[in-house]
Parts: C-alpha cells; structure tokens; sequence
C-alpha cells in the first residue's frame, strides 16, 4: 500500500473492505413518513455523569414512576430532560443522507437491500399507522430487520464497536438476532423520525459488569427498541413494557396483532428507551419449618433488571 493512503474500513459483518454507506434513518421510512426533505437534528452528549442539583423530597423516586398531582417539585422525567439537556455538547442540522456510516462491503449491501425489500410489506402498516397481523415467520424477519436497523443507528454514532461479532454474524448469517439481543415493536402517536441510541454497561446481579447497547428508533409511527448485551446469565427472562413494546425476538410462538394495546407519547418513549428487558433471578425461595425457637437461613428469590438497580 502506498505511503499516505488510508487503510479501508472493514465491513461490519464480514470484515471486507468496506465500500457502501449504510444509512442510519432508510429512504423508504422518509418517504412514507412525508419527511424527506426535513433535516436532522444531531445532539452529542459528553460520556460524564451530570451532577444534578439537591432534590426535594418528592423528586427522589424513579424516572420510570409516573407523576403524581399531589407530589411535590419536578418530576421524573423533568428531571430526565434536564439531565439531558445538560449533558449536550454539541447540536447540528444534518442532511438525511449525511448521517450515515461506511461500513458495508458490495455484498453485505446487496444481501441485505433485498432483505429490506422483502421486509418493506410488513413495515408499510406499522409505518403509516393501519392495522395488521404478522405470522410467527413474518415477525423473524421483522426481527432480523430490526437488528440491523439498530447496527446501523450505531454505526452512525461511532458505536458500533459495541456490537460483539457473534451477533453481526448471526444477523449476517442467518437473517435473525442473536439470542442474547431483544427486539420490539410500538406504535408511536406522533408521524416523524428520531433515534436514541446508546452503549451501556450493566451489572449482572452480583457478577462483573457486562456491555450492553440499546437502540429505540421511531420511524413514522413505528417506534423499534433494539437491545442487546455481551452476555446474559441462566434462567434470564424477557419482559416486554406492559401494552406499549410488542416483543418479537427472542421468538413468540404466537401470531401478533398490531397495534399494541396502548400508544407511545414523548412521555413513554423515554421509559421505553430506559427499560432493560432482560431480566434473571437470582437467588430461590427456600424456606423450611424445623420447630419453635430453631434458627434457618432464608434464601430469597428476587427477580431484578440487569440494569443499576433503582
């Protein structure tokens, strides 16, 4: 190679030279939406925990808990927002095509443009807002495309590292998730197109820390959650947010109606973005009567989201 010439980008899911850009936000979502000529709205926010001012006491309970009438001073998810807000360091206006990443080989894109169009039936009702019915074969490979929508939402903020290769070769090689990633589809009530993305690092019980990322997409009025971690332990279960995320991988051997039960509101996004939907137990109920005034130790079965606990 000559001296001066840049090495080229391997691809995200084969690791050939990388050729084609792969758009975060899809040409088709922008045309069903009516947005294609609407700029992006780019937020970069500092990787530094925000040190929030002393809060009262009616602040002090979770973002996930909705407000109350009668409670006191900010709620939750105000103080979401400003956390937010203040960890932004930069803003820009983005052409669509701009937010995009180089990181697909000549075949990659070509497999995965004719997955799209296989898939775009199955999108269209969800996008425009009509009601539908999807197969147990039909929502693999909604899946598969979920996935890779996610890949490439953090492909173009620069966090793509975080997805293991196990689960880019499993996308690539058989058209699903890995076992270890969720995704869920929501009917937004709005009509636009944003994305959330984030990597994350989750403590597993007592265990070490694991590599997480999660992705929450809104195209039209599909709003797609993506979550996937670097490890998950025995005996983990999947919960879906309550009404709002229809849980499509890991696999439901069950037909899905659509839409969900409630709709999605600004309000609800941010505790679907938080919501961790894999979660383990830990520890198993053993409780046993030996006699009066004979001590035993307890064991507690506690199921808790693999997220910092709250």
């Amino acid at each position: 190679m000559a001296s001066g010439t840049a090495k080229p980008v391997p691809c995200l899911y084969c690791g050939a030279p990388a050729t084609r850009d792969d758009p975060a936000i899809p040409a088709w979502a922008l045309r069903l939406t009516g947005l294609a000529d609407s700029p992006v709205e780019h937020l970069q926010a500092s990787g530094e925990p925000l040190e929030l001012p002393a809060l009262a006491p009616g602040e002090e309970i979770p973002v996930s808990v909705p407000r109350h009438a009668a409670a006191p001073g900010r709620s939750p998810l105000e103080r979401l927002h400003e956390a937010i807000e203040g960890a932004i360091e930069e803003r820009a206006q983005l052409a669509v095509a701009e937010y995009a990443s180089r990181c697909l080989c000549e075949a990659c894109a070509r497999e995965f443009a004719a997955r799209d169009e296989a898939t775009l039936p199955l999108l269209e009702p969800m996008v425009t807002g009509s009601a539908a019915r999807f197969t147990v074969a039909e929502q693999r490979r909604l899946a598969g495309w979920g996935a890779r929508a996610a890949y490439a939402i953090l492909a173009a903020e620069g966090k793509e590292a975080g997805v293991p290769g196990a689960h880019r070769r499993e996308l690539r090689e058989r058209a699903v998730p890995h076992t270890d990633v969720y995704v869920g589809l929501g009917r937004y009530r709005a009509n636009q197109v944003g994305v959330l993305a984030a990597r994350l690092e989750l403590p597993l019980g007592e265990a070490e820390p694991t590599e997480a990322y999660s992705v929450l997409a809104v195209l039209g009025h599909l709003a797609l959650k993506v979550f996937g971690v670097h490890r998950r332990p025995a005996d983990t279960r999947v919960a879906s947010p309550r009404g709002t995320i229809n849980r499509i991988w890991p696999e439901r051997d069950a037909e899905l109606p659509w839409p969900p039960l409630w709709t999605l509101t600004d309000q609800t996004l941010d505790r679907v973005f938080l919501q961790e939907p894999f979660r383990a137990p830990v520890r198993e109920m053993e409780l046993r009567y030996q006699g009066p005034n004979v001590k035993v130790r307890a064991k507690r079965r506690r199921t808790e989201g693999l997220g910092p606990r709250r």
